[in-house]
């Protein structure tokens, strides 16, 4: 339990500070879903849209499908590769160029000192219908520790994940991530988490925050 209350209270402490940094933007909220398919010990697949909303949560602006494979490796790294459609509004109004990525993704993970670690390299090549393509790479880093208060389990986490663009040659977005899953059984888990998104407006040194409530619900099959 006092390490439960140190890892809650680190958490909390960054975040404050994280929060009170950056200047403050819109509120969005981001509705992410998982359908997941264990195929043998060494393949799964899965299927994850993901719908987003800004202009305080009341703008549907955003919408994308995801589906791919994961190969583990070995104990401690995961191969993963996977194919993304996006549309998006603009001015308002749908866009109808079609964005689509292809991602390379390799997951080291570790136990350290009773934390779960996960480092996610994402290679991405981005295919833009009217605009150039560009490779992008996004470094996610995890820290995730199982606690149980009384009867009830459920597993906090912290995250960062920063955006490195080789067109623009610099780092132009950042999620600092704080949330907690809940597995409620077998085939079903449930997520809620806040995070704080910073991005570089232009050229410009300004780093505005987006504050973005979002949850996840994943499924295995």
């Amino acid at each position: 339990m006092k390490r439960l209350i140190l890892v809650l209270g680190s958490i909390s402490a960054i975040f404050c500070f994280v929060t009170s940094v950056f200047a403050s933007g819109d509120n969005k909220y981001y509705s992410e879903f998982a359908l997941k398919h264990k195929l043998n010990d060494k393949f799964d697949l899965f299927f994850t849209p993901e719908l987003r909303f800004n202009d305080d949560m009341g703008n549907f602006y955003y919408y994308h499908v995801r589906a791919g494979s994961t190969f583990h490796a070995c104990k401690n790294l995961d191969l993963a590769i996977a194919y993304r459609f996006i549309q998006n509004k603009v001015n308002g109004k749908w866009d109808n160029n079609d964005v689509q990525y292809i991602e390379m993704l390799a997951i080291p993970k570790i136990k350290l000192g009773g934390f779960d670690v996960s480092d996610a390299n994402k290679l991405e090549r981005r295919f833009y219908e009217n605009a150039r393509d560009r490779w992008v790479y996004r470094n996610l880093l995890t820290f995730a520790y199982p606690a149980k208060i009384c009867n009830f389990e459920f597993t906090p986490y912290i995250s960062d994940e920063v955006y490195y663009d080789f067109e623009l040659n610099k780092v132009n977005l950042n999620w600092a991530t704080l949330g907690a899953n809940k597995k409620i059984n077998k085939y079903l888990t449930l997520g809620l988490y806040y995070r704080a998104e910073t991005s570089r407006v232009g050229s410009s040194s300004k780093w505005p925050t987006n504050h973005i409530l979002g949850t996840n619900i994943s499924v295995n099959f």
